[in-house]
């Protein structure tokens, strides 16, 4: 019976919650109970523990039907939590003798039960009101003791408190018990899981690490053999042939490097391993693997590598040569037409560090907007119908997202779908030699290999030993080193190896790492204590497709002497075995190998070394131009609606057409938004010649072309948009500001911080003509524009984060509206007297001069700038229209 009980509240087929319900269920059940008991002893409880067993009974047959029938738990919590402990346990404590019996130690028991069912907001709301609750009660109590019934004895009080004593701490001990036993219970199944987890993810690296070397040891055999072949002097075509098996082989090894890596990523198990590298080798072995590929495709390949870079760093360079690899082969498969551009630069220095940023730009297919966000997650490819004959896993940007980062670089995307993509890599690298590295030349073969093959030493009186179960590996290595004229056995398994060795000597013995049989590990163990063996002192070289994370140290900590990795490179093969040679046995030597007849300078891009920063902004920010070619400020023009056509502000129609198209009350002309295609152009065209751009747009209430701005800006990592609020001169000094900050060599953070700060202090005030213009342009209300045309009144407006508010309206003439609107602005005491801009619409030279003047009176501005509106700001204000803004302490 006992045991059915147990089943029915804490059967293992129970979810974790439903279990924790039934048991508190039940606990409240037996608690109830424990009172009625109680109630056997001191028959005056009878009264008082009915009515409660019922109230109890009530709450606890709504939770069973809410947790049992409908698994409601929360639902079932709140009811016995709002019932029981808000309800029941207050009236318990006025009707059980209040601080004389045992009801105050049912309270406890209320604040147990909130912590064990409620968590997060929930347990905090229950328990502020059950505080609460109980705070009220103790008052009440304490302000009315009339409204507690005392118990008849202090032999009931006593019994009470026993009861409630046994009775609550019974409950809270069980529901503890409980906590404990679910705790271990989870604890057990979580440790169960993890070892599961951890078998299967050394089963899964396991068959990762056998995989990757089964594909690598049929690629070194194709890599190794058509080596042999071009050495062999083919004919042209067979070359050409050649070099599509080399490239295609190098691009397969690649794919199977980033599933490789994939696997180590998922298992935390990646780490950086850093050497000491030349740039050059790095940067000119990406470019003549990629090259001819591109070039195959009919794309312009053009090839920027900064001559200021360091010689020599110290840093990751496999991961760096990835990455770069990764977004190279994925421009050169989505670009059709064009060009790709391959650009590296050498940041700025922090002491012994120096920053590469390393772009890829194309003018393939682009990224999508609403794609962004996705890229770099594994086995996505985007646009699949589009893209279907494009080869790919997906892996490539996922993989080269992680290694970035675990380099503490930064990789960031500017797009534009279908006109082009650029990848921008930044990753910090110890310099090592800081000479410059000068023109960087590669040979214009792009395959790196040419039959006119010149092996980097001989060494005639060496003998070498290829342990290598795969025969076909064995013939491709033996092959490989034939020009160095060393003396080559071949065994084909451990046992071999060990029989030659006791017969033989070798200078070097290259050892196969996975082997059937005796692997590579027992094998250099047995020739290490090899009993009469002749080669125990032996250089050993790991010969190995079984490349990981860190692979070089993890054999040399094995006891191997070096390590080579499959698809074995001759160049790195033969550099391997010279190591362990003595200088005198070697009869030719050539340190120039690698210099051969046909090298060319790589084609290099033609542009210029680009800014930092540029801070671009809308043509209708009203700086003059001397003040935009001193800071170089680039505008984005706004289109002008006239009844012959439609233009370009400041490109096709300037202000000096005002008055053919607008008057002081009425205008033919409007202003009408570019698109976000043309933002987008504007944008790419700008980082052509910056890193990074940030774009100041007119108030987001006041037009269209922030929204529009900040839509084209979601392609782009390296182009922010800020509203300024403001329009005409308001928004030239937000401009004027953080061109002043980008030619002081701010930083972009530090730009964007301060610009969001000085734009909430700048004042803005506008005296126009007439209300009707700002009428039609649904800036002011039909009643203001009315009284300003009855009474020949002018519009007194303020401009401030993107509030636009008609202050006052003056009379009179419109030079004393002038006036009176000049003495308002400035009579403030907070005026900055830094600079005033001055913002006009086809006022004459003589009213230019009277606005100068009056704001000359009221305050002493170190700088006064006066210009013309231009024609999208007119548009809104109206012939004669004068704005004046300045910076407010």
């Amino acid at each position: 019976m006992f045991g059915k009980i147990m089943n029915f509240i804490q059967g293992k087929e129970l979810e974790l919650q439903e279990r924790m319900f039934r048991t508190i269920i039940f606990l409240g059940g037996a608690a109830t109970t424990f009172g009625v008991l109680e109630s056997l002893f001191l028959e005056e409880m009878i009264g008082i523990q009915i009515p409660v067993f019922i109230l109890l009974l009530l709450a606890m047959s709504v939770a069973m039907v809410a947790t049992f029938k409908y698994k409601k738990y929360d639902l079932s919590a709140m009811i016995m939590a709002v019932i029981i402990v808000e309800i029941l346990f207050p009236i318990k404590f006025f009707l059980s003798g209040g601080l004389e019996g045992g009801p105050a130690i049912w309270f406890v028991l209320g604040i147990i039960f909130l912590f064990a069912v409620f968590k997060g907001k929930k347990l905090i709301l229950f328990l502020v009101m059950c505080v609460v609750t109980y705070g009220v009660t103790y008052l009440v109590a304490f302000f009315n003791p009339d409204y507690v019934s005392p118990l008849s004895s202090t032999q009931s009080s006593y019994i009470d408190s026993f009861f409630s004593v046994v009775a609550v701490g019974m409950v809270a001990g069980l529901v503890l018990k409980l906590h404990l036993k679910l705790f271990e219970e989870e604890h057990r199944i979580n440790l169960l899981r993890k070892e599961e987890i951890e078998k299967n993810s050394n089963s899964k690296n396991a068959l990762f690490a056998n995989m990757n070397h089964e594909i690598r040891t049929p690629i070194n055999a194709i890599i190794g053999l058509n080596e042999m072949i071009l050495r062999s002097n083919p004919t042209d075509e067979v070359k050409e042939y050649a070099r599509d098996i080399n490239v295609a082989s190098k691009l397969l090894l690649s794919q199977v490097n980033d599933i490789l890596d994939l696997s180590q990523m998922e298992m935390g198990r990646m780490k950086l391993i850093s050497v000491d590298y030349k740039t050059s080798e790095l940067f000119a072995e990406l470019v003549e693997l990629v090259r001819f590929q591109m070039e195959k495709k009919g794309l312009e390949f053009l090839v920027d590598i900064d001559p200021k870079l360091p010689s020599v760093l110290n840093g990751d360079e496999k991961k760096v040569k990835q990455v770069l690899l990764n977004i190279l082969d994925n421009a050169r498969k989505y670009t059709e037409r064009g060009s790709v551009v391959f650009t590296v630069r050498a940041e700025e220095k922090q002491g012994d560090y120096v920053v590469l940023e390393m772009k890829i730009a194309d003018t393939g297919i682009g990224i999508k907007k609403e794609d962004l966000n996705y890229i770099y997650e594994s086995f996505n490819r985007f646009d699949e119908k589009e893209n279907q004959r494009i080869l790919g896993s997906g892996l490539g940007l996922a993989i080269t997202k992680q290694l970035v980062e675990l380099m503490n670089g930064e990789i960031t995307v500017d797009s534009i779908y279908k006109k082009g993509t650029v990848f921008t890599i930044k990753v910090k690298q110890k310099i090592v030699d800081e000479t410059e590295i000068g023109t960087l030349n590669v040979r214009t073969d792009s395959s790196g290999l040419t039959g006119a093959y010149s092996t980097s030493f001989e060494a005639p009186e060496m003998r070498i030993l290829i342990v290598d179960d795969n025969k076909m590996n064995s013939k491709v290595v033996s092959s490989l080193l034939s020009s160095t004229k060393m003396k080559i056995d071949i065994a084909d398994s451990g046992e071999m190896c060990l029989e030659l060795t006791k017969k033989k000597y070798y200078n070097v013995i290259l050892l196969d790492y996975m082997m059937p049989g005796m692997n590579g590990v027992e094998t250099l163990k047995n020739i290490r204590k090899q009993e009469n063996g002749l080669c125990r002192e032996t250089a050993v070289i790991a010969l190995t497709g079984n490349v990981v994370s860190g692979a070089r140290q993890v054999y040399l900590e094995q006891g191997f002497d070096g390590y080579v990795e499959k698809p074995v490179q001759s160049r790195k093969l033969e550099a391997e075995i010279l190591k362990f040679l003595p200088e005198d046995a070697i009869e030719k030597y050539n340190e120039e190998v690698i210099e051969v007849e046909n090298i060319s300078q790589i084609q290099r891009s033609t542009t210029k070394k680009r800014k930092k920063i540029y801070v671009t902004t809308d043509c209708v920010c009203d700086i003059p131009t001397e003040l935009l070619e001193k800071y170089d400020i680039k505008l984005m023009y706004l289109y002008i609606k006239t009844p012959y056509g439609r233009f370009a502000d400041t490109r096709e129609i300037d202000s000096d057409s005002l008055e053919q198209y607008i008057s002081a009350d009425e205008s033919n002309a409007y202003g009408d938004a570019v698109t976000v295609e043309e933002y987008e152009d504007f944008f790419a065209e700008i980082l052509t010649e910056a890193e990074r751009v940030i774009h100041i747009s007119l108030g987001a209430k006041i037009g269209r072309a922030h929204s529009i701005a900040a839509l084209a800006a979601k392609g782009f990592d390296h182009v922010h948009v800020i509203d300024s609020g403001l329009i005409s001169c308001g928004q030239g000094l937000v401009v004027l500001h953080a061109a002043r900050m980008a030619a002081e060599g701010k930083h972009y953070d530090e730009i964007i911080e301060s610009v969001n700060k000085v734009k909430e202090k700048i004042e803005m005030r506008f005296v126009m003509p007439s209300a009707d213009i700002f009428y039609h342009n649904g800036r002011t209300t039909e009643m203001v524009a009315k009284v300003c045309r009855t009474f020949s009144l002018h519009p007194y407006v303020s401009i401030k984060q993107n509030r636009i508010k008609v202050l006052k309206l003056f009379n009179g003439s419109l030079e004393n509206a002038w006036k009176i609107g000049i003495r308002k602005h400035l009579k403030r005491k907070k005026v900055c007297k830094d600079i005033v801009f001055i913002a006009h619409a086809g006022c004459s030279v003589k009213q230019l001069k009277y606005v100068v003047d009056e704001v000359k009176k009221h305050v002493e501005f170190d700088q006064i700038i006066v210009q013309k509106a231009s024609f999208s700001s007119a548009c809104n204000t109206g012939i004669e229209s004068v704005g004046i803004a300045y910076y407010q302490l």
